[in-house]
């Protein structure tokens, strides 16, 4: 190099420097993000790209920006994901302070580009990098509630997103990734043993949550809200499931530990309520009043244990232990409602516990089962062949279904809500098997839940009622009398017609 050259590149490196210390460094957004240039914790190929891009903040960076995530909606449409993902870790080496960079990319990862792929390994890697990123996310944001919601909103949700049912073989490959375990522990924080997906977002949650008690909400740049009673009901939410887990592997302690626990997070949720005359734990409170849902599935909880224990029980086929597990199931299930978020019953799913130990007392003559309250009503829709039901066991059963009547479709250029309500004939049609029949007694409720027909049906038979309102109307078919024995014939077919 020769000599003028040499004093060339000299004034040029002495000019970035001057330019750095005393103009990008004075800049506010560059004194911010002064954290972010901290490079000890970060992996060795993040160093320089990292320290490279931090120079830069405040000046040229916009640009940069932008130029990237136009790249980056084009290999989004492109479907190249391996492209897509290194473009946003150039992202966040300029942009480090923007929460979403880091949810965006976790989030997509572990759904979008994890579910797009057939082979289980390909998958999983995908889910893990997910975790992963959303991880060093809040390493380097360590005070953002966002996301630690949105590394625990993966952890619990990712493996059971369809209500009451759970992803066992992911479950296990996060318990088993001792590597992605100790990644996945709050700084600090150590376990002697595996831990699962539910119990590592339990942490997190924790810490959302003291750091949001101290504001009336946090208010994310996509629209979150984030509360810390939300947070607390996640907590629950992951306690409840970890005890389904557990159960599921038919480890029963730590499944009956784990509902306990649940019940006891419900109990300290309406205990920080403002208006609570408890002491709240740690003293500290909400700001918002919570529901009274939270009471009754603490109550529910409470009994999780003991139905563990029958469900074992049952396991023998015997009619008794059965009936035993029904009579626990179903007595809860209608006391408290169908607050169960559908681990115990479902309207469509004859897996249910609740649903298949009573399907298995009936003969499997009753496919609609749990069908016993009227927000567990069984839809029932026009012009369906008839189904077939059966009202038992004995002294255990209703049976409630639902039928919607809607306004027919009005005229080209008349809105549907203009169509004034006008008598629609309803037919329900019973049949009966040959021979004496137990007696149904049949009622109707009307839209708003008023009693509008009620009849006793021994018989096959067709019961018609003219409605003049649109709406949801509600069939209640129960023994005509309560005295047990019932008679030995407790079948029906049912099916409904609207019109003419």
């Amino acid at each position: 190099m020769s000599r003028k050259s040499s004093i060339a590149l000299v004034v040029v490196l002495s000019g970035l420097i001057l330019l750095q210390h005393f103009g990008l460094e004075k800049q506010p957004e560059t004194v911010s993000e002064a954290p972010m240039k901290r490079v000890a914790g970060l992996p060795a190929s993040d160093v320089l790209p990292t320290y490279v891009a931090s120079l830069f903040f405040g000046a040229f960076r916009a640009v940069a920006v932008d130029i990237l995530w136009i790249q980056l909606r084009k290999v989004e449409e492109e479907k190249r994901w391996y492209e897509r993902r290194e473009i946003i870790k150039l992202i966040s080496y300029v942009q480090p302070r923007n929460p979403e960079v880091w949810s965006h990319l976790g989030w997509h990862s572990a759904y979008n580009v994890a579910n797009g792929f057939t082979d289980p390994e390909k998958s999983w890697e995908w889910v893990k990098f997910g975790l992963q990123w959303l991880r060093r996310g809040i390493s380097v944001l360590p005070n953002n509630p966002y996301l630690k919601d949105q590394l625990a909103y993966t952890l619990w949700h990712k493996p059971s997103w369809r209500d009451g049912s759970l992803d066992m073989p992911l479950l296990k490959r996060i318990e088993d990734d001792r590597e992605l375990q100790r990644e996945l522990l709050p700084d600090g924080r150590t376990s002697d043993r595996s831990l699962g997906a539910f119990e590592l977002a339990i942490p997190w949650l924790d810490l959302a949550r003291e750091e949001l008690l101290d504001k009336d909400f946090a208010l994310t740049q996509m629209g979150l809200y984030l509360y810390p009673d939300t947070m607390d009901g996640f907590i629950r939410l992951c306690l409840v499931m970890q005890g389904m887990y557990k159960w599921k592997l038919d480890e029963r302690e730590e499944a009956k530990a784990a509902f306990r626990r649940a019940q006891k997070q419900c109990e300290d949720m309406m205990a920080r309520a403002p208006d609570s005359p408890l002491p709240a734990p740690g003293g500290r409170r909400y700001k918002n009043l919570i529901s009274t849902l939270f009471s009754d599935q603490a109550k529910l909880y409470a009994r999780y244990p003991d139905i563990v224990d029958l469900e074992y029980k049952a396991r023998s086929g015997k009619r008794e232990d059965r009936l035993e597990l029904l009579k626990l199931l179903q007595g809860l299930i209608l006391q408290y409602g169908p607050i169960d978020e559908q681990w115990l019953w479902g309207r469509f799913n004859p897996h249910a516990l609740l649903n298949r130990t009573k399907l298995s007392l009936t003969n499997g003559d009753d496919v609609q089962e749990c069908n016993d309250r009227p927000d567990m009503a069984w839809i029932l829709s026009p012009g369906e062949e008839a189904l077939q039901a059966n009202l038992a066991p004995e002294g255990l059963d209703v049976d409630y279904y639902i039928t919607e009547v809607q306004p027919p479709d009005p005229p080209p250029g008349v809105a549907r809500l203009q169509v004034p309500p006008q008598p629609i004939p309803l037919t329900y049609t019973f049949t009966r098997p040959p021979g004496p029949s137990m007696p149904l007694k049949i009622t109707l409720f009307d839209a708003d839940r008023k009693p509008m027909l009620e009849e006793t049906v021994t018989s096959g038979r067709a019961l018609k009622v003219a409605v003049t309102s649109y709406g949801r109307y509600l069939l209640k078919i129960e023994a005509a009398s309560p005295e047990l024995p019932w008679p030995q014939e407790t079948r029906y077919g049912l099916k409904v017609d609207v019109g003419p």
